[in-house]
């Protein structure tokens, strides 16, 4: 299968860059939720000071979509929902959900949707979901990121914001199908991230391994999987944080929903969604093999942060009008 990383970004690499770097290097404090089995990074709840900087990054957006058009490429944003609010039922008394942060996910679909740009609306598929409130959850109870519930149902919402919209379809059916097969395992296993524990003091806990369920995804035919190599124009890319990392099984997913082969690129958090985008579009993979459709995956928590986001290194920052220059000439 396809899949390209700018930056190492192996199974411990994705539990360590789960959270944006200004919160870890202020030492985030976990909110631990009313049963003190799950555990919540409070950098989720949203700020209105944070408002410009969301907008800009709204705006940023409407612009690289417009980009995205004239050359030809569809664009579906998927925004991953914050846990607390998927999972605020878990939160305790002490820090419920509040009125801005609960309504910040939808205002954002709004803002691009009005802008013109399509969105996949994982977060009206996770508040519907039966899983929200079972025993196989939508998000790992010790981790920032989604279960393989999660993903998989991400996957869904794609497939319906894909399917919906005329210019997507158009773009999906442009590229070859894949015929792919999906089973659940029969058993949960224990996951291995676990990236809010880390950030507990030592004398914390104690907090065994959680077990979750998990899916796999392969091809329908070995002989057709043979015809897909590392050359081929798939047509369809994912790229994103590290919710979009193979270990979440989101790619898989999304090959599933989409019955399309794909190239899947994963971006360590420190880099985000600005300089990631801009780094591929100078790669070799986009300049001889430009995709049809682009799968962009977002945190809703990374919309505080658009390109002249000063917690960033240097190397990763950006004038934001400098930053739509770089895409205007990358999109030439």
């Amino acid at each position: 299968m396809n899949k390209r990383t700018f930056g190492k970004i192996g199974t411990a690499a994705l539990l360590a860059c789960a959270l944006p770097m200004q919160a870890m290097a202020q030492d985030v404090p976990v909110v631990i939720g009313k049963n003190n089995d799950w555990l919540f990074t409070v950098y989720e709840f949203a700020l209105t000071s944070d408002a410009a900087d969301t907008k800009a990054s709204i705006d940023a957006l409407i612009a690289a979509n417009r980009l995205f058009q004239a050359k030809g490429i569809a664009v579906v944003i998927a925004i991953t929902p914050s846990k607390v609010r998927i999972h605020q039922d878990q939160l305790p008394a002490s820090k419920p959900l509040d009125a801005y942060t609960d309504g910040k996910y939808d205002n954002i679909v709004k803002a691009l949707n009005a802008g013109g740009v399509a969105v996949a609306d994982v977060n009206k598929a996770f508040m519907a979901s039966p899983h929200r409130t079972s025993d196989t959850p939508l998000f790992l109870r010790l981790d920032t990121h989604w279960s393989q519930t999660g993903s998989f149902t991400a996957g869904e919402a794609i497939k319906g914001a894909v399917l919906g919209n005329p210019r997507l379809k158009a773009a999906l059916d442009a590229t070859p199908e894949v015929k792919f097969t999906m089973e659940w395992n029969a058993n949960k296993a224990n996951q291995r991230a676990r990236d809010l524990v880390r950030l507990l003091p030592p004398t914390a806990g104690p907090y065994p391994p959680e077990q979750a369920r998990n899916f796999k995804v392969t091809r329908e035919t070995a002989a057709q999987a043979s015809l897909t190599g590392a050359g081929e124009n798939v047509g369809v890319l994912t790229i994103g944080s590290s919710f979009t990392n193979r270990n979440t099984n989101f790619p898989d997913s999304v090959r599933f929903n989409l019955q399309r082969e794909l190239l899947d690129i994963s971006l360590p958090v420190d880099q985000g969604p600005w300089f990631g985008m801009l780094s591929y579009l100078g790669d070799e993979a986009y300049k001889t093999r430009p995709p049809k459709l682009i799968v962009w995956e977002i945190p809703e928590r990374e919309f505080r942060s658009p390109p002249n986001n000063k917690s960033r290194d240097p190397r990763f920052q950006f004038d934001n009008a400098d930053w739509l220059a770089k895409m205007t000439a990358a999109l030439k």
